[in-house]
């Protein structure tokens, strides 16, 4: 029986950013394993580890602050959970932060907001970019359609986007943004350039970090009644 569950951050580095998010979660099994943490299995004929993600980076992404739920059979202090699969992991697949959760809080991919992303592009003009950026962020709405082999959808980018800047950096621009990435659109960053910057290539896209929706019926009462009283 369940008797825990840890929320883990960890990093994905640039050597690794090709490797298929199955691939992840089977080096996370055995980092976990190795480690000698008493990782939970689901019942049945061909049990699986009890490790939930947010959502799956995609090809060629790296990130910095990915999600990872881990559900323990026995209790074990995250300090000493986390010191000991440090021993494990790597630079390219390395542990950043761990904390505990409610065993009956909302699997991290439902729970899903926004995520955050950090995106170079060279030979970008930060001024250009920055007048795009305004026009852009002052608009009411910026119809998008997206088509992916016979998947076609169209929504309102405008909308899909929280923030956006800009930054200038040696030979470029560096835009940082959060999308919306919820149950009901997943926005990605590529459509971002191509909506404002077509023709321009990103030296690589970085997700650096996931909003996740961790309300609880107890910390809602507390906002409602204790907070104000």
């Amino acid at each position: 029986m369940s008797a825990q569950r840890l929320r883990v951050l960890f990093r994905k580095g640039e050597r690794v950013k090709y490797i298929s998010h199955l691939d992840v979660l089977r080096y996370w099994e055995r980092a976990i394993r190795r480690a000698g943490l008493p990782l939970a299995y689901s019942q049945g004929f061909t049990p699986h580890p009890k490790l939930a993600f947010a959502s799956p980076l995609p090809l060629g992404f790296t990130g910095e602050r990915e999600v990872m739920d881990v559900t323990l059979d026995e209790r074990i202090d995250p300090a000493e959970f986390r010191r000991r699969l440090v021993e494990q992991d790597t630079e390219d697949l390395a542990l950043v932060e761990v904390r505990e959760v409610p065993l009956a809080a909302p699997a991290p991919q439902s729970a899903m907001l926004w995520s955050d992303f950090r995106v170079v592009v060279p030979g970008l003009d930060p001024d250009a970019a920055r007048q795009a950026v305004h026009e852009f962020l002052a608009s009411d709405s910026l119809p998008w359609r997206e088509e992916r082999g016979e998947r076609v959808r169209e929504y309102d980018l405008r909308r899909a986007t929280a923030w956006l800047t800009v930054r200038p950096i040696d030979g470029g621009a560096e835009l940082s943004m959060r999308l919306q990435s919820d149950q009901d659109l997943t926005a990605r960053p590529e459509a971002i350039l191509s909506a404002l910057f077509p023709g321009h290539e990103p030296a690589g896209y970085v997700r650096t970090g996931i909003v996740l929706d961790e309300r609880s019926p107890a910390r809602e009462l507390w906002r409602r009644y204790g907070q104000y009283q």
